[in-house]
């Protein structure tokens, strides 16, 4: 049953998207990924926001191709889906 404590905890409308994370759930997804290499260049998009990218198209069930303009391009979201799913994350 939602309480009002309850409702404010799982309370998502500070976010631009259904499927962004929360500060709360990316704590518990960071780890599963690789830290940032010191060793040649830095990465130009936040592992956050190409996480968020394939949850989008996950819970939407869409194509690469539907992927809106806000996200990383389509090749690094689908690179970083791929090897996630070669290593066994994403079954």
């Amino acid at each position: 049953m939602w309480t009002d404590t309850t409702r404010a905890q799982y309370a998502r409308a500070q976010l631009t998207l259904p499927s962004d994370l929360t500060d709360a759930e990316w704590a518990v997804l960071e780890p599963l990924f690789p830290p940032p290499s010191h060793v040649g260049r830095p990465r130009k998009w936040p592992l956050r926001r190409i996480v968020e990218a394939i949850l989008y198209l996950l819970r939407g069930g869409l194509t690469w191709r539907m992927l809106p303009p806000c996200f990383p391009p389509v090749s690094t979201v689908r690179r970083w889906f791929y090897l996630r799913r070669d290593n066994g994350l994403w079954l």
